[in-house]
């Protein structure tokens, strides 16, 4: 059986777990039953530090709509099949650029039934990123400021539904706008937490021609506030200023660089030691005029991010892409019909 690649938290994730619903539903059984193919397509794993184990185990590695993030590209992508990229940043950092087509959560669009069928319903959904859920009330905050707090922890069909009721998505989870997009649904990006990852929504919102221009939300609660204040002092201090640096015309010299400052271990762990002390918490939990006064703040900026600039990619533009990701998609369905014709040979990698 192939290998489907992708990242298994120990609580579901949205992006994630997307790749159960399309890649069955996408490729044939025919690349199923390749025992020495890998497919690695939803999410940002293109990196050494989840992939690299394939190098030398003689399996062929086929890339198809995954992003570069979180580490370095893998040492040994260009003996790889890479069909396709999640978008010019992660391209010109593999040294690809004709691989940049977008996220592989765009084929949602390829066959039907993979998405439910848009209702006439008006609300407006909030999608936290999933490190976002900390302590603040998000499902009250969002109701507070009209709109329906959907989960990225929620299974993927429930979110699913829940878009196809919406006339807006706001996000800090990217798939939460890519499959917004995807379902032609207008979208805004926003950021709680100062970890927002401008690399790959960079990366994707490049490949659909779209500029990146995230909302700040507050964090909802005193202790978070708290923690966020503390990791955006330490990102600062290590000089990660992601919307000064990251755009199209950098270098791959300079777009390797980036990734190993905002990634090193070093920074890693000095973010993780922002997070509060049981005492803290305990603490915050008492000041409840405290938190009221954080949840207004939140609720206020939901309130007006729900009225300011939305985002949707151009249809022609949407379509082009959702083209080029299905000739990716043919491409490796070839080379699995070329292989099963001559029982002798593997799948050739580059």
């Amino acid at each position: 059986m192939v290998e489907l690649f992708y990242y298994r938290g120990t609580k579901p994730n949205f992006g994630d777990d997307l790749n159960e619903l399309v890649w069955p539903a996408i490729l044939s059984s025919g690349v199923f039953e390749i025992d020495d193919l890998v497919i690695v397509g939803i999410g940002s794993i293109l990196s050494e530090e989840w992939i690299g184990k394939f190098e030398g185990s003689g399996k062929t590695v086929v890339i198809l709509g995954a992003g570069t993030s979180y580490d370095l590209p893998p040492k040994a992508v260009s003996k790889w099949l890479v069909k396709a990229v999640r978008g010019p940043l992660t391209a010109k950092v593999i040294g690809m650029p004709e691989a940049a087509i977008t996220d592989g959560a765009i084929l949602l669009a390829a066959k039907p039934g993979l998405l439910p069928d848009r209702s006439d319903g008006g609300d407006v959904v909030f999608m936290p990123h999933h490190r976002s859920i900390r302590s603040a009330r998000w499902e009250h905050i969002a109701d507070r400021a009209g709109m329906r707090f959907v989960s990225p922890q929620q299974p993927v069909d429930d979110v699913l539904q829940a878009f196809a009721g919406a006339k807006l998505v706001v996000t800090e989870a990217m798939h939460g706008a890519i499959v917004a997009d995807t379902m032609r649904i207008p979208w805004v990006p926003v950021m709680i937490s100062p970890a927002f990852d401008e690399f790959k929504w960079r990366d994707w919102t490049s490949s659909m021609e779209v500029p990146l221009r995230p909302a700040t939300i507050s964090a909802g609660h005193g202790t978070d506030e708290w923690v966020y204040a503390r990791m955006q002092t330490i990102l600062s201090r290590h000089g990660i200023v992601p919307e000064r640096t990251l755009n199209e015309a950098i270098a791959q010299d300079a777009l390797v660089e980036y990734l190993k400052k905002r990634f090193d271990p070093s920074l890693k762990r000095a973010l993780l030691q922002c997070r509060p002390s049981r005492a803290r918490r305990v603490f915050a939990k008492l000041l409840f005029p405290a938190r009221r006064l954080a949840e207004s703040r939140a609720i206020a900026d939901l309130k007006k991010v729900a009225v300011g600039p939305t985002f949707l990619s151009d249809p022609k533009v949407f379509a082009a892409k959702l083209q080029a990701m299905k000739e990716a998609v043919a491409e490796v369905e070839d080379l699995v019909r070329n292989a099963r014709v001559d029982s002798g040979k593997r799948i050739a990698s580059k």
